[in-house]
């Protein structure tokens, strides 16, 4: 039995709209604890990883069931115009449905993690775009975890969230201090590798198996010196003379897939993909 549909909203003024509208601020988003999520896909994610949603606003005639991919989401249906979505929506996505969500953070020691084999680990990473497509290159590598050390930029950015294809609700991520993950990784028993453009050592002379956390830098800078202690050991990407780096998200991939092969020759039951 589907609940009463509320009516479509027309106005500009509504108070729902007017929150919607807010939350784009990333100052709001914090304050408030709410973030938006853009499109079908994203919404249906972050549903399935048991995020709290609030309220899907969605285009629709008043009175008109809502959209079949909205099952079970029937309660949150908010009806509003396409002249009203479009105010709310992100970019060129002005006819995709828009969600209300509450923000959750996570501490490292709040992770569900016994004997982690592979984390990936962004250090004061600064440009949403990047984390969301780490996000999606760490989802298709069946990552354990990804950890946040000290981020500058908010994990609920629209970038972020659009960048990761949804992958952002599909795995754990946690915020850490730099002495928090290797705190942890050490009572996980786990090395910690650390990306460097002036290294000794080679990705492929890497051991990522059994079980590795790797870790990258922020974009401009790199890593800080609080990642130069005996714990870690640095590795370097080989590339051509003619580049001297890759895009953060690149590197992450790269990294990833090198640690999923060894470990699944190492032990064909850590086959991740």
């Amino acid at each position: 039995m589907i609940s009463r549909i509320p009516p479509c909203i027309t106005s500009p003024h509504n108070p729902k709209v007017k929150l919607a509208q807010r939350l784009r601020d990333s100052k709001t988003r914090r304050k408030l604890e709410r973030f938006l999520i853009d499109g079908e896909q994203e919404i249906l994610a972050a549903h399935a990883a048991g995020v709290e949603l609030e309220c899907v606003f969605a285009d629709s005639l008043d009175g008109a069931p809502p959209p079949a991919w909205l099952t079970g989401l029937e309660p949150l249906y908010q009806p509003v115009t396409r002249q009203i979505l479009s105010r709310i929506s992100y970019g060129d996505r002005q006819d995709a449905p828009v969600a209300i969500a509450v923000s959750r953070k996570l501490s490292i020691a709040d992770l569900d993690l016994h004997a982690p084999k592979l984390l990936l680990v962004l250090d004061r990473t600064e440009k949403p775009g990047n984390i969301g497509a780490c996000l999606r290159s760490a989802a298709a590598c069946g990552v354990d975890a990804v950890v946040l050390t000290n981020p500058t930029c908010e994990l609920f950015n629209p970038n972020a969230i659009r960048a990761s294809r949804g992958a952002i609700f599909k795995i754990p991520i946690a915020h850490a201090t730099v002495e928090e993950l290797l705190d942890a990784c050490a009572a996980w028993k786990i090395p910690v590798c650390t990306a460097r453009v002036d290294a000794q050592h080679q990705l492929w002379e890497c051991e990522f198996q059994p079980a590795v956390a790797v870790v990258f830098g922020n974009e401009a800078n790199g890593l800080g010196e609080e990642w130069d202690v005996a714990q870690v050991l640095p590795y370097r990407i080989p590339m051509s003379s003619s580049t001297d780096s890759l895009n953060l998200s690149i590197s992450a991939a790269v990294t990833l897939y090198e640690a999923v092969r060894q470990q699944a020759e190492f032990d064909p039951r850590l086959k991740r993909v």
